[in-house]
């Protein structure tokens, strides 16, 4: 009973490996690697936020916000290159998931401990931010022109 058990936990855990595998055969690794940095990115912004929400620093909540929004956006667009926009969701979100519990880990579960994470993420963050990644840009030069070509054909 046991060995059937874990042959169907096997193959629960292989099946969804196997399809983000095939769904993603076309993809960049560094598009991955940059999409990932995006997801620990808005992670780390949507800690500060609530960091900064709990102690009543309402604008600079708002500023971190933005930031999540924006880095998460970046995230998806990435992920969304060579897979559907419904597992680029998932794989967004889970990245993002899997940071902010590393995180929290690393303050301690204590938004106190924030300046822990601000000297580790900060400048990094803050840098992919100020400049787009070559692939961010592009992406969205393309779609820009795309949206362009069909305004223009209407």
């Amino acid at each position: 009973m046991k060995r059937i058990i874990c042959i169907s936990i096997f193959i629960l855990f292989l099946n969804p490996m196997f399809s983000f595998g095939q769904e993603t055969k076309g993809s960049d690794k560094n598009l991955e690697n940059i999409s990932g940095q995006y997801a620990e990115c808005a992670a780390y912004y949507t800690i500060v936020y609530h960091a900064m929400n709990s102690s009543d620093e309402k604008s600079a909540a708002n500023a971190y916000s933005k930031l999540q929004k924006k880095a998460m956006f970046y995230s998806l667009l990435l992920a969304a290159q060579g897979r559907s926009k419904e597992l680029a969701a998932q794989v967004t979100n889970s990245r993002i998931e899997m940071y902010m519990k590393k995180m929290k880990q690393e303050a301690n579960n204590d938004y106190a401990n924030i300046s822990i994470l601000i000297n580790k993420y900060h400048f990094g963050c803050k840098e992919l931010m100020e400049n787009p990644s070559k692939y961010v840009v592009d992406i969205l030069a393309a779609e820009a022109e795309k949206a362009k070509g069909k305004s223009n054909k209407k």
